[in-house]
């Protein structure tokens, strides 16, 4: 019976399959309406679906709104290059690698193959992205769950960028079904809380407490194992998408054993901690050591790894709940289901409720699917029905879904200092240290174990601070709460906001200033001030919800009607307007970490790995630092029994040795530079919340630049209007001269004859009652475009408790009281008012010229309209359209639907912005330029626009004459891709390598959003065309928020270190995407930019390249003079060790405290090179550029060393060591290399500060200048210390004769000389021979994928 019904589930967890077949013909619709988009050569101009005006004024979600729950293609490893079955969903998924003969299958559920040398993703990434508890067969073929849950297209592992919700097609009809019933006039079902609905459902409210629960569980046992033969756990393992963080993670159950559990404590005592240590680093064995593998639905603990790596234990909270599955994790129907015949088996009574929490994320178990899924996009399906919303919940009810989601609060849990601590001691690094201190105390060297013991309680404390302060930052950031009022069982009742739970209805008081939650505006109308999510201090309107909006409620954020309706957990109110006598309300839809604000703070909290290079390399060279490492301590020992010195000294010296050719300090000298640089970078108004991004600053080989408020200025200036007029004596309709002054616009209405316009008044009147501008303590505010046209009318705006009225400062029989807005969309590129003035009615309309042809009589339209626009466009100016029509006041225009309103208009002209560079954007981008580090322009805005500005600030070069544009023509096989340049379109590219008829010709390509899709969807197996666009794109205009993502990525994943600098809500993707995000805002939004420059210049981006090789030099600068540091100290002890004796405990501590800390940190003073060259500095720590060179300097270092070494040993006054204990050290041995050494530490970070070109000279850097005096004139000081003093003594020295000083002196002169005439001469060469005998077939060739298809390309003919 269990094993049949356990088949029952299986079947039931895969019946979601066939629902699925539909997604491809979705896919295929939406490619078919791309492609149909534009046949004409002027189809350019036409594909702006996403944005006409900057600012709030769009209908755009907000980037940093949707980057949060948009899927995004994450897939960086190669297994994951192809399409994940939509069969995993529900159970064991066949593996991604298997083979599919039907092509078509490829593209179900919209997951594009990612395939062709164009499109792998950067090695670096590729190592990253890599799970090691799982392995890759588990996690591909795992059950598998995403936040965005969709029925009809589950998105449940890699999340290719043809993404099942596409906001850009519009006309597509909407699926039929019970939650699409969008006629508000029909029945509703009158629906009660709790389970009533559910034939034989359970209803909370008989049952309140938890005590009565367990009682109904006592009493229905046989329920109990009814329930778990009918849904039996057998998934041992799953994966889940978190798509607000764009991670993928893996989950595996464990129940716990005790006498595993004893075994582990055992372990871990018997070898006094040593184990727990293991264990605590490697914690894989330690899962396997203390559990038993189990089936998620029977599990104590959980595993979860994400596919960075990092591992995680949780235990699973078991609580008794005897509720609906649906009270906690949306139940999506079956097709053709109504709500009131919904199978039981797909949502059954649930006896318990088994959670967990990961990253401040939910997870409750499923029982029907098998697995955790998250309930973030949780809705009631009563909310499906707009005025079940207005409702509210019972107290019962808000007690339950207390319990399931938790309190309406961001606290973000606060470690106490015993586990910070723990955490920082624990650490390797410090295991090191402590270790070393140890040794060192065996061996009787207090003092020098006293001084490092207290440098590391100092950074241990620091860093104990840092993380303190930093948590404190992020409460207060978080932290909300506030009295509400909700309306509770037919009354209002003030509660804390910690108390709001999902349905609640609560009132949006104009006291209210920050919102407690996410909510959907159900009464009224308020405006909000979004830039805590947008980054853009723009006011927002919100009006209530209609039954459209609620029944986008599924769509959660991806749905653009719902977001005009929805307001976001920590935004600002700035006013209400209800428009009966109701008070403005919005009923509670998330709360908690599940808002919109909480997965900022989670962004902030957990913040996406950096996987450079320089880091990977740096721990591979202290590797093989330790391999060296006992190779010396394999030496030494031989040496020590041969010499016969006692055990005791033979194992510590021996141990010492690693010590030695491994500074415990090696590892903190990476992060001098980097500290430096951040301090540097404060100075000038550019902060970073990611200190490690520093470095990778330095290796930009492109930068993305926004147009609008990074490379122009942020607002846009009026230049004037062109009126729509008859021709001198003619009927033809043609522009008027440009009116710079609306003053004196003809706005008069008596006609000389019938055929004659009079459009002043009516241009006029649509720019002054056009837009969404609010009047806010007396001040205009709204998006800036439309505040810039409304002052330019000189008109004023009012407000009364219902109408917006604007009216003319000297007609006061002249004004516009607004009944009606539509808002601007972002697929039909306009906004519209209908307004009443006296008796009469109008409609108003501004928007894209280009859909003027759409709405407007086509005789109203001016015969140079196209001239016009292209003269205006081309030369980088904004226009925008107006058109009108009068209609009857005696109709109700709220029976009129929006395409009726929008129709049959009079156009009546243009309104021409002009948008200024920035004083600096020139200036930046040439110097750029001259660095050979490309610029591209990724905007919203028109493309000819973009390509004018372009050419005004020269990211475009000025010796490019030719910049070509993609046209889609129709043929009679398909669909054609025309490059066209843009002033002569009878130049075209070759359409199969988009190459030039005359070859080496100079040229760039320019390219629309949407064509930009079409290539990546529709052409992804043209990798030459793709990749060539990639390579020669300059201006990518029309780009929604995704596409400045994807580009991002792609680039990327031709190996360019992308920067992206922006300031708006359409960059928070790209910011986030981006290797170096630079944003020009104040606003939280910056938190998805590592950096943020409060001066809203793109010159920041030429600092922070600055400071990045800097900073990256000095680390390597640094990295090698520890480690050349380590070199000459293991020579050193070497040779003494040789004749059984050792350095004195002074004399390591003068080494290590007054020599080499000093001079590393001093060395990293020095800043940037005033210049950017065209080189970039290298990366690659084991390049052997970089280990040839040092190991040339070990060798020199060696051989002077030792000739002096060798050459004391031969003079009359030669005192032999004393084989034996450290006790007595005094020899001349240890004298001489002592002495001679100093000199050494010193000439060595001479050598390794370097100047230019990355780094100012080193004579600027006055700290160290001062530095390297002082420590060469206390090293020559100590020659003249007598053995027989008591100083002589303190520091174990011997006299030498006056000639083996200067011997001394000489031959670190020399020393130096050599190092030097070495590094400039020899060693490159060395370099080179090397590579051209062991890596021929590399030679020549470059790692990055870019650089070799621009070598097999022609770079000539390259931007």
């Amino acid at each position: 019976m269990g094993r049949q019904s356990g088949r029952e589930s299986s079947e039931r967890r895969r019946s979601s399959l066939s629902r699925r077949s539909s997604s491809l013909s979705r896919w295929r619709s939406r490619s078919d309406s791309l492609s149909s988009v534009g046949s004409t050569g002027s189809q350019f101009l036409d594909d702006n679906t996403n944005e006409i005006y900057s600012g709030a004024g769009s209908e755009i979600i907000p980037s940093s709104i949707t980057s949060f729950h948009y899927p995004h293609h994450f897939g960086r490893s190669s297994h994951r290059k192809s399409v994940v079955s939509g069969i995993s969903d529900f159970g064991r998924s066949p593996p991604v690698h298997s083979h599919n003969d039907n092509e078509d299958d490829e593209a179900i559920d919209g997951v594009s193959v990612r395939s062709g040398s164009g499109q792998s993703l950067r090695s670096d990434e590729i190592q990253m992205n890599n799970f090691k508890f799982f392995s890759p067969d588990e996690i591909e073929m795992a059950p598998g769950g995403s936040t965005l849950e969709n029925p009809e297209n589950p998105v449940d592992f890699d999340t290719a960028w043809d993404y099942s919700v596409d906001k850009y097609i519009v006309e597509e009809e909407p699926l039929q079904d019970h939650r699409r019933k969008s006629d508000s006039s029909s029945v509703t079902p009158d629906y009660d809380y709790g389970s009533i609905i559910y034939e034989g459902g359970r209803n909370r409210r008989d049952s309140d407490s938890s005590s009565s629960k367990h009682v109904l569980l006592e009493e229905n046992e046989n329920e109990l194992l009814r329930f778990y033969e009918q849904y039996p756990a057998t998934s041992e393992y799953q994966r889940y998408y978190l798509a607000e963080e764009d991670l993928v993670i893996g989950i595996a159950g464990y129940k716990s054993s005790w006498p595993r559990t004893t075994l582990y404590y055992l372990f871990c005592i018997f070898t006094c901690g040593l184990g727990y240590l293991a264990m605590r680093w490697f914690p894989k064995f330690r899962v396997n050591m203390k559990g038993n593998k189990s089936p998620l639905g029977k599990a104590d603990w959980a595993i979860i790894e994400n596919e960075y790596g990092e591992l995680v234990i949780v235990n699973i909270d078991k609580t008794a709940f005897n509720e609906r599955l649906s009270d906690f994790l949306t139940s999506s129907p079956q097709e053709g289901e109504d709500l009131t015949s919904r199978k039981l088996e797909n949502d059954p009574v649930v006896p318990y409720l088994q959670t967990f929490n990961y990253r401040y994320v939910k997870f409750f178990y499923n029982p029907v699917e098998d697995l955790f899924k998250t309930n973030s996009n949780w809705y009631d399906p009563r909310w499906l029905y707009a005025r079940n919303m207005k409702d509210g919940i019972p107290q019962s009810v808000q007690e339950e879904r207390l319990e399931i989601f938790g309190q309406n609060n961001i606290i973000i849990e606060e470690k106490s200092v015993v586990q910070i601590l723990a955490d920082e001691v624990l650490h390797p690094f410090y295991v090191f240290q402590i270790f070393s201190i140890f040794l060192w105390m065996a061996d009787d060297y207090y003092y020098y174990a006293g001084c490092i013991f207290v440098i590391s309680l100092i950074s241990v404390l620091n860093s104990l601070i840092e993380t303190k302060q930093t948590i404190h930052r992020l409460q207060e950031i978080s932290k909300l709460s506030c009295e509400i009022r909700v309306w509770r069982h037919g009354f209002w009742k003030q509660i804390d906001s910690h108390d709001l739970v999902p349905g609640d209805v609560f009132e949006v008081d104009p006291t209210l200033a920050v919102l407690p939650c996410d909510a959907i505006l159900i009464n009224g109308e308020c405006v909000v001030n979004e830039s805590m999510l947008t980054g853009e201090s723009v006011p927002v309107s919100k009006v209530q919800a209609t039954q459209e909006t609620a029944v986008a409620l599924p769509e959660s954020f991806t749905s653009p009607l719902l977001a005009k309706s929805f307001l976001y957990n920590g935004t600002k109110l700035l006013k209400t307007k209800s428009s009966n006598d109701e008070p403005v309300c919005a009923m509670c839809f998330k709360t908690g970490f599940n808002t919109t604000k909480g997965s900022l703070v989670r962004s902030m909290l957990f913040p996406k790995p950096i996987g450079f290079k320089f880091y990977q390399d740096s721990f591979k060279y202290i590797g093989f630092m330790g391999l060296i490492a006992c190779i010396g301590f394999t030496y030494s020992t031989y040496n020590f029994i041969k010499v016969g010195l006692d055990t005791r000294t033979m194992i510590l010296r021996a141990l010492d040795i690693i010590t030695i050719v491994v500074p415990p300090a090696l590892p903190a000298t990476l992060t001098i530079g980097t500290t430096f640089a951040l301090s540097r970078l404060k100075k000038l108004q550019i902060f970073c919340i990611s200190p490690t991004r520093v470095n990778v600053g330095g290796k930009l080989d492109v930068v993305c630049f926004d147009k609008t408020g990074t490379l122009t200025e942020d607002g846009l200036d009026v230049l004037g209007v062109h009126l729509a007029i008859n021709a001198k004596g003619r009927k033809e309709i043609v522009f008027d001269e440009l009116v710079s002054d609306i003053g004196h616009l003809d706005v008069g209405e008596t006609k000389s004859s019938s055929h004659e316009l009079k459009n002043g008044k009516y241009l006029l009147g649509g720019m002054a009652s056009c837009h969404s501008l609010r009047l806010i303590d007396n001040e205009v505010l709204g998006d800036p475009l439309d505040v810039r046209m409304f002052e330019f009318t000189k008109w004023q705006l009012s407000e009364t408790t219902t109408n917006v009225i604007v009216h003319s400062p000297t007609f006061t029989d002249d004004s516009y009281a607004i009944a009606r807005e539509f808002d601007f969309a972002a697929a039909l590129r306009r906004m519209s008012v209908v307004v009443d003035s006296e008796s009469r009615r109008f409609v108003f309309t501004k928007g894209a010229p280009e859909i003027m042809y759409n709405v407007c009589n086509n005789e109203t339209l001016p015969t140079n309209f196209e001239d016009l626009l292209h003269h205006y466009t081309h030369s980088g100016f904004r226009v925008i359209a107006c058109a009108y029509k009068e209609i009857s006041q005696e109709v109700n225009i709220s029976d009129f639907d929006r395409e009726e309103i929008e129709s049959d208009l009079t156009f009546t002209g243009f309104i021409v912005f002009e948008n200024k560079l920035k004083p600096a954007t020139k200036a930046t981008l040439q110097e750029l330029e001259r660095a050979k580090i490309r610029t591209v322009m990724c905007t919203g805005d028109n493309i000819l626009t973009a390509i004018s500005v372009g050419r005004e600030c020269e990211l475009i070069s000025p010796d490019i004459n030719d910049v070509y544009v993609p046209t889609l023509h129709e043929n009679e096989f398909g669909m054609d891709l025309i490059w066209e340049e843009v002033i002569n379109p009878g130049k075209i590219l070759d359409p199969n390598t988009l190459q030039p008829s005359i070859k080496g010709e100079k040229f760039t390509l320019a390219i629309t959003g949407d064509v930009f899709r079409y290539m990546l969807t529709e052409m992804k197996d043209e990798v030459d065309q793709v990749n060539t666009l990639l390579l020669k794109g300059s201006i990518f205009a029309r780009m929604s928020p995704d596409e400045k993502h994807e580009l991002v990525e792609r680039l990327q994943a031709l190996d360019y270190t992308v920067g992206f600098c922006g300031d708006g809500a359409n960059d928070c993707g790209a910011l986030k995407a981006a290797d170096v995000g630079i944003s020009l805002s104040e606003a939280e939004a910056s938190v998805a930019a590592p950096f943020t420059s409060r001066i809203f210049e793109v010159s920041c981006v030429v600092n922070v390249i600055k400071e990045g090789r800097s900073s990256l030099v000095t680390s390597f600068s640094c990295f090698k003079y520890m480690s050349l540091y380590s070199a000459i100290q293991f020579i050193t002890v070497t040779c003494l060790y040789k004749e059984g004796t050792n350095l004195g405990d002074f004399q390591f501590l003068y080494i290590d405290l007054f020599l080499i800390l000093p001079l590393a940190i001093f060395m990293s003073w020095s800043g940037p090179f005033g210049e950017l060259v065209i080189k970039r500095p290298s990366a690659n720590l084991v390049a052997p550029k970089i280990l040839i060179p040092m190991c040339c300097h070990i060798i020199v270092i060696m051989i002077f060393q030792v000739t002096l070494w060798l050459h004391v040993q031969k003079q009359p006054w030669y005192i032999k060591p004393v084989v034996g204990g450290d006790d007595e050290v005094k020899s001349s041995d240890n004298t001489v290399l002592f002495l001679f050494t100093n000199f050494q530490y010193i000439l060595i970070a001479v050598l390794l500060s370097s100047g230019p070109p990355y780094r100012e000279p080193m004579t600027k850097n006055v700290p160290f200048m001062i530095n390297v005096f002082l420590a060469t004139l206390i090293s020559i000081l100590l020659f003249g210390i007598d053995e027989n003093t008591r100083l002589g003594d303190f520091m174990d020295l011997t006299n030498l004769s006056s000639f083996f000083y200067a011997l001394i002196l000489v031959s670190a002169v020399l020393n130096l000389i050599v190092m030097m005439a070495g590094d400039k001469f020899l060693y490159s060469k060395i370099t080179w021979f090397y590579k051209k005998i062991f890596r021929r077939s590399q030679f020549g060739v470059s790692k990055k994928k870019y650089k070799n298809l621009l070598r097999e390309m022609g770079s000539t003919a390259f931007v």
